[in-house]
């Protein structure tokens, strides 16, 4: 047995905290859903469904098929695929589909327009995405010529949102630049009577949602924020997600004995043993660094990721409000756990474990309680 608990009531709290902060702040601004990489580890079905159940009615996803999963489940919701589409197959399925378009280049809106005119399509929905620095897709924020030519009027297309992405949003001076770098490129559209109010501007996930109530906009697109996981403290959030798994062998080993792989680890005594069967393709002892912008994390991340796999690191898991060591290299799929000084513990005993839901493998079932 091995599941991913995840409880409503915490997922529930997590967004009432989001819904109070804007309602004082930016009543006006709306929650984007961000439903990619499955669900943020969450179920991509299962988390967006909850979501729309409150009142989320933007869902934010990375690639057609994520898109196009949410669709064959009925979801009727705006869903918006954050990542630009090259492939003419493709791009035919998104409009079929009534999915948001990303535009980032001149190209990306020529390859539409072509596709459009050989389909009997219309009120197809596109945003205009927007390169303030972080260097990936969209126009360059000073090539107004290029931006301004997507505004230029096509019957079938319409434009209702523009955005941008912080690339370290806890640099504020970083992030204030690439901010008014995005507030100089709607000032230009204004000024060349583009521009209308009804399209949403978008450029704060969670960490800036926090951090900076001015770049709200008129949407917030939130992910980990949902899920109680920021780089900023924000009390009464929950964390969201628990993994469960159960002991299935208990035995005794004497002392000098080898566990697990390379005979990197020995028994210093006569020690009592249980296994489960969770290794590293399931998400144990996965970096938990990644969402951390600051250099000194993106370093640790690369070196800790070569070696943490196959060593044990400290790594502990809970059972009955204790909490056990694994011992010897992590298996691809089973773990030993050192239980030594309990004598309550026994095959099919539940074991708790820290597996945020993103580093969790998508086969392993997800549970709403």
């Amino acid at each position: 047995m091995k599941k991913l608990e995840i409880n409503k009531q915490d997922l529930k709290n997590n967004l009432n905290i989001i819904k109070e902060i804007l309602k004082k702040d930016n009543p006006k601004t709306k929650i984007i859903g961000v439903v990619k990489a499955n669900g943020m580890g969450l179920d991509l079905v299962q988390y967006s469904s909850f979501l729309i159940e409150n009142e989320i009615n933007i869902l934010a996803v990375a690639n057609l098929e994520e898109a196009l999963i949410l669709r064959k489940e009925k979801i009727s919701q705006e869903i918006l695929m954050l990542t630009p589409c090259t492939e003419e197959e493709d791009l035919e399925k998104l409009i079929q589909n009534n999915i948001t378009i990303t535009i980032g280049n001149i190209y990306e809106y020529e390859l539409l327009e072509k596709k459009l005119n050989n389909l009997e399509k219309s009120n197809v929905k596109i945003h205009i995405k927007i390169d303030t620095g972080f260097g990936r897709y969209g126009f360059l924020y000073n090539d107004i010529e290029s931006i301004s030519k997507v505004f230029n009027k096509n019957e079938k297309i319409i434009i209702t949102g523009i955005f941008t992405h912080f690339s370290n949003p806890i640099n504020e001076k970083w992030t204030r630049l690439q901010f008014n770098r995005f507030n100089e490129v709607i000032e230009n559209l204004k000024n060349l009577d583009l521009y209308s109010d009804k399209i949403i501007r978008h450029c704060s996930a969670s960490t800036a949602f926090l951090k900076y109530p001015d770049m709200r906009l008129d949407g917030v697109r939130l992910g980990s924020i949902i899920q109680g996981r920021t780089l900023i403290k924000k009390e009464n959030l929950k964390k969201i997600g628990n993994f469960k798994t159960k002991i299935i062998e208990i035995k005794s080993l004497p002392k000098g004995y080898n566990i697990s792989y390379g005979n990197t680890y020995k028994t210093k005594k006569e020690t009592k043993i249980a296994i489960i069967p969770v290794g590293y393709v399931d998400g144990l002892n996965r970096n938990k660094l990644r969402d951390d912008f600051s250099l000194k994390n993106n370093i640790i991340s690369v070196l800790m990721e070569l070696k943490k796999i196959f060593k044990n690191n400290n790594l502990k898991v809970k059972i009955d409000e204790e909490y056990y060591p694994i011992i010897g290299r992590l298996g691809m799929y089973h773990s030993i756990i050192d239980i030594t000084n309990s004598n309550n513990i026994n095959i099919g005993t539940i074991v708790e474990i820290d597996i945020t839901p993103l580093q969790t493998n998508d086969i392993i079932r997800r549970e709403y309680i």
